[in-house]
């Protein structure tokens, strides 16, 4: 499926949101995230999106401690389109782009009001602990993953 993630509008309330196949959270823009120039560091970025995706996955009733397998994070892509400034409040957005049962593309728009600050997917697959082995996704988030996925 293509995601036109640039086109796509959403409003966001409140801590999290999860409505019709998008999720947002708020984060603040804390000191130790900014560099002398109060300007957020591109690696904070970064983190808040896993702290999105976390949460996304929380939200969704997923056991993220599970001893069964674990979800590795093997691509990211980061287009960053505007700085983001100390005390900024900030939207993180998730969306599942694509999933196949081993593997799930999510992508992500992270806002400060209506401005863009910045844009990504990651690549995650299921992997067995145990073996390092890929596997497919347990039941329960085949079904969930495919009600998420954005269809455009």
């Amino acid at each position: 499926m293509k995601l036109d993630l640039i086109n796509r509008c959403c409003v966001f309330y409140g801590f999290m949101n999860l409505k019709a196949n998008n999720f947002s959270t708020q984060i603040t823009v804390e000191f130790e995230d900014v560099d002398s120039y109060r300007i957020v560091h591109h690696t904070k970025l970064i983190a808040y999106l896993e702290r999105a995706r976390v949460r996304f996955f929380s939200s969704m009733g997923f056991d993220l401690s599970a001893s069964n397998m674990v979800l590795v994070l093997y691509h990211l892509e980061t287009q960053f389109k505007k700085p983001a400034f100390f005390q900024d409040e900030l939207s993180v957005a998730v969306f599942v782009k694509s999933f196949d049962s081993f593997r799930l593309v999510l992508a992500y728009k992270i806002f400060r009001q209506k401005d863009l600050i910045a844009k990504a997917t990651t690549g995650l697959c299921f992997v067995d602990p145990a073996t390092l082995v890929m596997v497919p996704a347990p039941g329960p988030y085949v079904d969930k993953l495919k009600q998420a996925l954005v269809s455009v």
